[in-house]
Parts: structure tokens; C-alpha cells; sequence
């Protein structure tokens, strides 16, 4: 039935897309990993006028003060990125740490200095909670879809990376067509097809859907997945109204490893999201409001497994919802932007709230950003402050600061509940960078300090791993990250900490050479684009903790390279992943895959 689904769906998208480019004059927008010309106003033989109409309501992005290219990607720097999930971005900033069994199907966490915990996304404002009993209350992060995404931007804390997306959105008159079509190793497939138009009352439809599979042969761990999102409203100059909906249903096969008797078990489950928005007011220069009622829903319908002692128990047959809503308004005038906030949540039958308020002031010279939060999900109070001073264009120090608190007086961690979060110990961190820009590209390095921890277990890969309280680290990081020469560009960085600790390697370093060019001088039209990019990803050995001792992975090299070829609106794609073929574990006893190689095509329209 997936199969037939799968093939259904391949060909809808074939025949959305092949009248659509026939009919069709391709001529492309200007993008930034692989940059395409600008579209013009009609692309079609009868002439028709194209506008371009208000925007939804939009979710608060937050100004980062990261010294060079800031972490943050738009829709085009997004899919060029080579990134399948959001783990495969998030370990791209120092101090974060990725995890995973294999290829696409594998549950997939990220260690913030060594805490699995420190990791909230945010999509469209709302914050994703983990809804999924089998992670405890850790949120499994390819459970979130990066295709239905238009900006990823990633905000660091002193001791906390907030991960804030924006969904898909479009804003031209002219109907926007796009297929996208994948194929490689492990029996990967994937299928994407995208439909958006905005009409000349300020009304908006736009419907998207993927689905992909793999089956990996050797150590099993393949599964599949279909997607939809859809979003219908109306949006004028100072107000908007729209509806989106998101599902996700995937599944997984077992897992097993050689020698240990450990396997993940069989998974299945859907995780949707649904949310009424209403926005009013000018976010680029006054006052603004906005308010959502959203409905997050996960069902999970696994088959049944017997279990062993080294096997995770299974939760077949489990509905969960969560009811959030989360009203915002905020200022806006000049360097000066001011935000204030209340999240409410119904978690079985009890009100949470959450306040939180924002402060920013930003000018060519340094930026400042005050926040803080009352969560009562999380039973925690926030402060934070992050600050970069540039006092001159090749000089910048940058640094934040975080406390994190409980609501009550005891200092040891509540039990968890259902996807709830533990309640930590009062902590302090902080962290320092310095800049210098070396003709082009900038060198930094940095200085990090976590306090002392409570480290929640990624239980998902074994029930054997514990909590286990850490004292406070201290790390160094250094890299050198820009445009080097002309279309040559290098992001670079290294993290030494102070021992070698749980979840977390001492020694871990990703280095990244590409080349992103139009070559203007022979395609003066721009509809020509082109990016290379050779990546090695090194990380030390990790421990893992259980109550009879750390279990251990060995230490790591992985080589990866990544092609795009962009010709009009089409966009040729290859990329592979372990070059050399390492046998190799991210996390103990499960062998991660040996080269992977995946190549596809994107191909948009305006018609």
C-alpha cells in the first residue's frame, strides 16, 4: 500500500509539473547558496500582471549576535545546505553534538555541551514539545519536516540553542509550481511536490506533500514517511487571517546490532499540527499583535514486539494531544524592538502558562538582547543576555549569559512526566567570543562554561542509560568561517573541552570548504549556478552512561561532498555521504551506514 501511495504520488507531481513547464518561460529569482536571476513580471505568452500581496502573520525572528555568517538559512540556502534534518544543521554550531543509529529513519537527538536538554524549537512561535512517551522528554528531531520550511534560524544561549522556523509561504499572484525527485543508496527515495497562489483580494492557498523511503539491507533500521502541510487565508496590509495543518506519518523497521543482543524496535506513529492565526499591525516599523490556538497531536500505531531485557518496551496503540495558544505584540522603532508574550498549554487537563518578554537593540556597531521567561511547563525561570560589539568592521566580541532556576525551593529534579521536562538545579553559563577579520574571512574563538547538570538519557536507543549528574565543564572553540577568495568559502570550526565527558566527545571539529559561484562572466544572464563542498566531521570518543558502567564509542572521521547545478529553475543535485566507507558508531553498538550517495532534481515554476 506505501508503495502504491508512494508511486501515486511521483506521478501527480509528473503531471503537475510537466504541463506546467511546458507552458512555461523559465527564468529564476535570485537565491544565495546557488543564486538564480530574477523572475520578471509575466512568463507567459499572453501578458498578465504578477503582484506581490501582504504576507500571513509571521513568527518573531529574532536578531542573532553571532560573529561572521550568522546560523540561519532561507528557503534556498535551506535545501542547498545538503541538511536532511534539523540535526544535520544544528551540528554545525560549537558545542552542539549530533546522535543518531544510520540513515534517514533513525530517531535523531543533538547534545547542547553535553545536555541532550537543551534544545527548544520553536515553528511559527509555537514551541514543539516532545509528544512521543518513548523519548522521555527529549524531542526527537526528525520528527520535524524541513521541506515545509521557508527560514531556519538558530539563536545561542549561553547554554541553549532555540531553533525558530517559519513555515512556507507565498506571496505572488502568479501560481508557484515545484517537483522535487530524489533517488539513491539504502533504496532511498523521495518524492516532494508543492502548490502555492495568493489571489488579487489578499486570499492564499498553498498545498505540499513528501514522502520518502529507504530500506537499509545490511543492518535493517529503513522505514518511510508521507507528509502534508496546507495553509488557506487572507491577508490585507495590516491584518491577516490563516489556517495551517501539518501531518507526518512514519515508521521505522528494527534495528539490530551484532554481538550485544540491542535492537530498536519496530515504529510507527503520526504527529500532526494544527493552528488558527490572526496577526494585525506593521512588525517592520510599529505595533503589532498576534495570537494562535493550536492543536498538536501524536498517535502512535507500532506492532507489538515481545522485548528483551536490552530491548526498549513498546507503547503501541498511544494518542496524545496538546492544546497551546500563545498570544504576542510587540513594538518596533528603529534599532529598538520590544516583545512580550503569554503561552498557555492544557497538559491532561491543567493550564500552564509560560510568559516570557524580549527586549533587542541593535546598530551597526553592537547589538543587545534581554530575555527571560516564567515557564510553567518546564517549571523553570530563564534569564538571558546576548551581546556583540563591533567597535571596528574587522574586530567583534560577542558573549551571553544564562540563568536557569526552579519554581520551587527543592534543588532536586521532579519526576517526569508524560513528555514532561525534568526540573533542574539553579544554574549559571556563559560564554565569550572574540572575532578578527582576516581580509575576508573571520577567526574566532571562543570560551564556553556549563555549570553543574543533571544529563537526561537518550533511553530511545537503550533503556540501560541513566541520569547521571555532571559537575561544571569548560570548553574552547576556534574556526575560521566566510567568504575566503572569490567564490572560495570555508566554515571551519573546532571544540576542545576541559576532560572527556558524557554525550560528548573532548575533541570535535567540522570543516567545510565549498565553492558557490554564478559565474557571472560567461552567464551574465544569472540563470546559471553552481556549488562544491567537501566536508569532514570529526568527533573524539563519547560515553554513554548505564548503572554498571559508560559504554563507549570510538573516535570518528567522516568525509562527505555535496554538488548542486543550477540551469534556469531546475537545480541538479548529488551528494554522498562517508566517501571512504568508515566503519564507525555514533552511538554504541549500532554501525552507522557505509557510503550513502543521493542525487535528485528540484524544479520550480511561475506560471
Amino acid at each position: 500500500m506505501r508503495r502504491r501511495a508512494r508511486l501515486g504520488f511521483a506521478a501527480g507531481a509528473f503531471m503537475i509539473a510537466v504541463p506546467v513547464a511546458a507552458s512555461s518561460q523559465v527564468v529564476v529569482p535570485p537565491g544565495s547558496e546557488v543564486p538564480i536571476p530574477p523572475k520578471p513580471e509575466t512568463d507567459s505568452a499572453q501578458p498578465r500582471r504578477d503582484t506581490i500581496q501582504p504576507p500571513f502573520g509571521r513568527s518573531v525572528a529574532p536578531r542573532t549576535a553571532d560573529i561572521g555568517p550568522q546560523y540561519q538559512w532561507n528557503r534556498e540556502e535551506l535545501f542547498a545546505s545538503g541538511a536532511y534534518t534539523l540535526a544535520d544543521l544544528l551540528e554545525r554550531v560549537p558545542g552542539a553534538t549530533s546522535f543518531r543509529t544510520g540513515w534517514l529513519a533513525s530517531p535523531k537527538f543533538v547534545a547542547v555541551n553535553a545536555d541532550l536538554g537543551r534544545i527548544r524549537v520553536f515553528y511559527d512561535g509555537l514551541e514543539v514539545d516532545n509528544l512521543d512517551t518513548r523519548n522521555g522528554s527529549l524531542l526527537e528531531l526528525s520528527s520535524i519536516d524541513l521541506w515545509t520550511l521557508e527560514n531556519v534560524r538558530i539563536e545561542r544561549f549561553a547554554n541553549e540553542l532555540v531553533v525558530h522556523l517559519r513555515s512556507w509561504t507565498v506571496e505572488r499572484t502568479d501560481p508557484y509550481t515545484r517537483t522535487d525527485i530524489y533517488t539513491g543508496d539504502e533504496n532511498t527515495n523521495i518524492y516532494r511536490g508543492f502548490f502555492g497562489r495568493r489571489f488579487g483580494n489578499g486570499a492564499g492557498l498553498q498545498l505540499g506533500a513528501e514522502q520518502w523511503s529507504s530500506r537499509a539491507r545490511r543492518l535493517g533500521g529503513g522505514g518511510d514517511a508521507l507528509s502534508f502541510m496546507g495553509r488557506a487565508g487572507v491577508a490585507r496590509r495590516l491584518w491577516s487571517v490563516d489556517a495551517f495543518y501539518s501531518s507526518r506519518n512514519a515508521a521505522r523497521s528494527v534495528q539490530t546490532t551484532f554481538g550485544t543482543g540491542l535492537s530498536l524496535p519496530a515504529f510507527e506513529g503520526t504527529h500532526s499540527l494544527a493552528y488558527i492565526r490572526v496577526a494585525a499591525g506593521d512588525r517592520t516599523g510599529g505595533p503589532w499583535a498576534e495570537l494562535l490556538a493550536s492543536k498538536a497531536r501524536f498517535a502512535e500505531t507500532s506492532p507489538r514486539t515481545a522485548g528483551g531485557p536490552m530491548a526498549i518496551a513498546d507503547t503501541a496503540d498511544s494518542t496524545t494531544k496538546r492544546f497551546q495558544y500563545l498570544a504576542t505584540a510587540g513594538m518596533v522603532r528603529g534599532p529598538f524592538r520590544a516583545t512580550v508574550a503569554s503561552r498557555i498549554r492544557s497538559v491532561d487537563g491543567e493550564t500552564r502558562h509560560s510568559p516570557h518578554a524580549r527586549v533587542e537593540f541593535a546598530t551597526a556597531i553592537g547589538s543587545v538582547t534581554l530575555f527571560g521567561e516564567q515557564d510553567g511547563f518546564a517549571r523553570t525561570r530563564r534569564g538571558d543576555v546576548v551581546a556583540r560589539f563591533t567597535p571596528l568592521p574587522f574586530i567583534a566580541v560577542a558573549g551571553a549569559y544564562s540563568i536557569n532556576s526552579p519554581d520551587n525551593d527543592d534543588s532536586q529534579p521532579t519526576d517526569e512526566g508524560e513528555g514532561q521536562p525534568l526540573a533542574f538545579p539553579r544554574t549559571s553559563s556563559s560564554r565569550l567570543e572574540i572575532g578578527l577579520r582576516a581580509w575576508r574571512p573571520w577567526v574566532i574563538a571562543g570560551l564556553i562554561s556549563r555549570d553543574t547538570a543533571l544529563l537526561v538519557p537518550p533511553t530511545v536507543y537503550d533503556t540501560a542509560y541513566v541520569p547521571q549528574y555532571t559537575g561544571r565543564r569548560t570548553g574552547l572553540y576556534a574556526g575560521v568561517r566566510g567568504n575566503v577568495y572569490k567564490a572560495l568559502n570555508l566554515d571551519v570550526v573546532g571544540t576542545r573541552w576541559d576532560s572527556a565527558g558524557l554525550y560528548q566527545p573532548r575533541y570535535q571539529a567540522r570543516s567545510e570548504v565549498y565553492l558557490a559561484t554564478r559565474w557571472l562572466s560567461r552567464f551574465p544572464s544569472g540563470n546559471f549556478g553552481l556549488k562544491v563542498a567537501f566536508i569532514h566531521e570529526y568527533r573524539g570518543s563519547v560515553a554513554f552512561p548505564t548503572a554498571t558502567g559508560n559504554l563507549r564509542t570510538n573516535a570518528s572521521g567522516v568525509m562527505n561532498g555535496l554538488l548542486e547545478i543550477r540551469i534556469l529553475r531546475g537545480v541538479a543535485s548529488y551528494q554522498i555521504r562517508n566517501i571512504a566507507g568508515e566503519q564507525y558508531q555514533i552511538v554504541p553498538d549500532f554501525f552507522m551506514p557505509r557510503a550513502i550517495g543521493i542525487y535528485g532534481i528540484r524544479w520550480e515554476f511561475w506560471n
